[in-house]
């Protein structure tokens, strides 16, 4: 059996998912779906064959068993929900929803239709997170002291969500992904510089559990392209630099050990430790490509999904959280997150 998707959504991100479903001998792409004609006539121009409309229905008619959502994050929980309710298996680009409530929903709705539910969260299977995993599990790195995340560039400015909703979610899943637990509170504070009342550089921390706290920034309006997670610990530290092209995990020897009763400057220095630099060798696959794959094989196989709609729940519920911190001078905000409709109401219930 090859699943017959069909891509509704083809901006940049859409694009690349009708690129991935095109070349995989597992599924067949069976229509792209997008309402810009522009957008349309480039997919035919790459893709010659491939079907192409303006109008959603055709998405959900008797010929498609799946479909993939890259839409604004506005229209996430409504286009899902009719798919799922169609009998379709659904790839919601991140984040899931717009906020928890819709995203619980959309998990119901699934479980009741039998359906596969997944989030975009492409760097849940990137394998140099995938590697950092490993390797936080295995205890090399000795006791964890803090993570440290930069997601940052000048650009692309949106205007259907803020920086923090934009950026974070890659970040929140990349760290409960390597920690494999959620946050336990999150506080965060951000600043609008260029579009009236709309976030674009923001700074947020996670508590997790054993002290461990991580420290998140995003920002549009970064003269350099970072996409950075410094892992820190009392035997060794290691960088995910996901703008290097070759040399993405870079493991350090380094770490420091104060001298108990020292009280001289030498004594000091004899705490710091300075060894080699291993860079390790990865799957070169394409993080994008694996998903999609995950996507696929539980749709023939019947098996669940690595970032299913749970995983998908938890970052929007730190997001809410955070958002909430924000608007609320920093204010610390326990997780799980558990508001009502709307993320800002009874938030005082859940302040640590």
């Amino acid at each position: 059996m090859k699943p017959r998707i069909a891509v509704v959504g083809c901006g940049y991100w859409g694009a690349k998912h009708v690129r991935v479903v095109n070349e995989m001998q597992s599924a067949r792409l069976t229509l792209a779906v997008d309402p810009v004609a522009d957008r349309l006539a480039h997919i035919q121009a790459e893709y010659r064959g491939v079907p192409v409309t303006r109008d959603i229905e055709a998405a959900l008619g008797p010929d498609v068993d799946a479909v993939v959502l890259a839409t604004p994050v506005s229209t996430h929980y409504t286009l899902a929900a009719r798919a799922l309710a169609a009998g379709k298996h659904v790839l919601v680009e991140k984040p899931l929803a717009a906020s928890s409530p819709e995203c619980r929903k959309l998990i119901e709705l699934a479980g009741t239709q039998g359906v596969v539910l997944m989030v975009g969260h492409t760097f849940e299977y990137h394998p140099a997170v995938e590697y950092l995993r490993n390797l936080v599990g295995s205890g090399e790195l000795g006791k964890l002291y803090y993570i440290d995340s930069a997601r940052l560039n000048l650009g692309l400015f949106r205007r259907d969500v803020n920086v923090l909703w934009d950026l974070a979610p890659h970040d929140v899943s990349i760290l409960y992904r390597i920690l494999g637990e959620s946050a336990l509170a999150v506080s965060a504070r951000g600043s609008s510089h260029t579009l009236p009342g709309e976030v674009d550089v923001a700074f947020a921390d996670l508590t997790f559990s054993g002290g461990v706290v991580a420290h998140l920034r995003v920002s549009w309006l970064d003269p350099c392209k970072v996409r950075r997670v410094t892992v820190v610990g009392s035997s060794a530290m290691v960088v995910f630099n996901d703008v290097s092209p070759s040399e993405k995990i870079r493991i350090y020897d380094k770490h420091y050990t104060a001298e108990p009763e020292g009280d001289h400057y030498s004594d000091h220095l004899a705490g710091y430790h300075h060894g080699n630099v291993v860079i390790p060798p990865l799957n070169t696959a394409e993080p994008l490509r694996l998903e999609v794959e995950d996507f696929v094989r539980a749709i023939v196989t019947g098996s669940g999904v690595q970032a299913d709609g749970a995983s998908g729940l938890r970052v929007v519920e730190a997001l809410e959280a955070a958002s909430y911190s924000m608007a609320n001078d920093g204010v610390t905000v326990a997780l799980p997150w558990a508001c009502g409709e709307n993320p800002f109401l009874h938030a005082d219930e859940h302040v640590a």
